[in-house]
């Protein structure tokens, strides 16, 4: 196979997609959604929905990029004990844009200390314009 890059202005680059996640957590400080860039790309949210009440009123996904072997915190979401059926939109980033990703690099969910508390989790992303395709 091999690859192209189309007009800046393709819906390819234009649109934005959900990249389901499953339910993460269950388990205590422990790496979910595990979501690797397929090209240059750009994350803006998390979305979360709770399916399993957390029992303390720390519970926490933290969400960071993991590039080669560097590491970057990029958003923290305190979800205590919500019901489930609780909804969270957490921006990845401040900035406008959303967070730069090149091919092959991770975007991955946190759990915090409670070993209780689970949601389903989709990330909001979509190709950098220009961004190399398989064709």
């Amino acid at each position: 196979m091999s690859t192209k890059s189309m007009a800046y202005d393709n819906p390819t680059y234009t649109s934005r997609n959900s990249e389901s996640m499953g339910e993460i957590g269950g388990a205590a400080t422990t790496q979910y959604a595990k979501f690797c860039a397929f090209t240059a790309s750009l994350a803006f949210a998390a979305q979360m929905t709770v399916t399993t009440a957390g029992t303390a009123t720390t519970h926490a996904v933290t969400f960071s990029k993991i590039s080669g072997t560097a590491t970057t915190a990029l958003a923290t979401a305190t979800l205590g004990t919500a019901a489930a059926g609780s909804t969270f939109n957490v921006p990845l980033s401040t900035a406008a844009g959303g967070v730069t990703m090149n091919q092959g690099d991770l975007l991955v969910a946190i759990t915090g200390a409670d070993a209780t508390g689970k949601v389903a989790l989709s990330y909001e992303a979509a190709p950098q314009p220009g961004a190399n395709v398989t064709a």
